[in-house]
C-alpha cells in the first residue's frame, strides 16, 4: 500500500492547528498570566485538550512556568 502526501494540504492542516494553538494561549494567558505555578498548571492540560492538543507533562509544566512569569513559550509539536 503506498499512501500519497499533499504536501500543501499538510501545510494547510498545520497552518490550522498552530491558529487553534496560538488562540487557545491568547485566552489562556488573558486569564492566568502572572498567576501562581500551583494555579496555572492544573489547567493547562484542560485548556488545550479542549481544542483536541494534548500536551506531555513536561510541556505542561514548562507552558504553566511561562505564563506564571509572563515570558514567550515555544510551541514544538510532536
Amino acid at each position: 500500500m503506498k499512501i500519497k502526501i499533499n504536501e500543501a494540504g499538510m501545510r494547510e492542516l498545520y497552518a490550522g492547528i498552530a491558529k487553534k494553538i496560538e488562540d487557545a494561549d491568547r485566552r489562556f494567558r488573558r486569564q492566568y498570566e502572572g498567576h501562581p505555578v500551583a494555579e496555572v498548571k492544573p489547567r493547562v492540560k484542560s485548556a488545550f485538550a479542549a481544542i483536541g492538543v494534548n500536551l506531555p507533562e513536561q510541556q505542561i509544566a514548562d507552558y504553566a512556568k511561562a505564563v506564571s512569569a509572563r515570558e514567550p513559550f515555544k510551541w514544538v509539536l510532536k
